[in-house]
């Protein structure tokens, strides 16, 4: 009877707790999706170069801004983290050598420099990875012209997100929005 109890409690407890790892990957990928969204803010409104970093060190993704310390205004700017936006702390379940980035399609290591967008400069396109031990995967992709990430998992494909046309060049610059 003892054991009978027991395991129907294991079979009560196992999936909440597999369910909280997967809540755990999706709430760290919707932090980075703010992130990103605040960095494509940043880039279109302010003037300092601004980039997304990855602190292997702690695991965490940050916001950064390229200036000039004011207490020493002969020295070159450096990467400052942006005081207005927290890190992400990303999950146990998503160890460091599990986030990867892309930039314009080509794998970047923003572990050592953050990518950045320049005020007046083409923003490049990013996308980061999140792949966590269960083989969850959270793909952000923030394209060159959008103002925030599309968010892909494990099931969706790229091929859903949507590209800028050029109504004009299509043809369809006389159709109803």
């Amino acid at each position: 009877m003892v054991i009978c109890i027991l395991a129907i409690m294991a079979a009560m407890t196992i999936p909440r707790l597999l369910g909280q790892n997967r809540r755990a990957v999706q709430v760290a990928a919707d932090e980075v999706a703010d992130l990103l969204t605040m960095y494509a803010q940043r880039e279109m409104l302010s003037p300092k170069p601004v980039g997304v970093w990855h602190d292997a060190e702690r695991n965490w993704i940050m916001l950064m801004i390229l200036e000039i310390d004011p207490a020493r205004p002969d020295e070159p700017a450096n990467w400052r983290l942006d005081p207005h936006v927290a890190p992400v702390k990303l999950p146990a379940n998503i160890p460091e050598a599990n986030v990867s980035a892309r930039e314009n399609g080509e794998p970047v290591d923003f572990q050592l420099w953050p990518i950045d967008a320049t005020p007046g400069k083409q923003r490049p396109s990013i996308e980061i990875s999140l792949l966590a031990d269960d083989g969850t995967v959270r793909r952000l992709v923030l394209p060159s012209h959008a103002i925030a990430p599309h968010q892909l998992d494990n099931f969706r494909d790229s091929a859903n997100v949507r590209s800028p046309i050029d109504l004009d060049e299509a043809g369809r610059h006389q159709e109803d929005w």
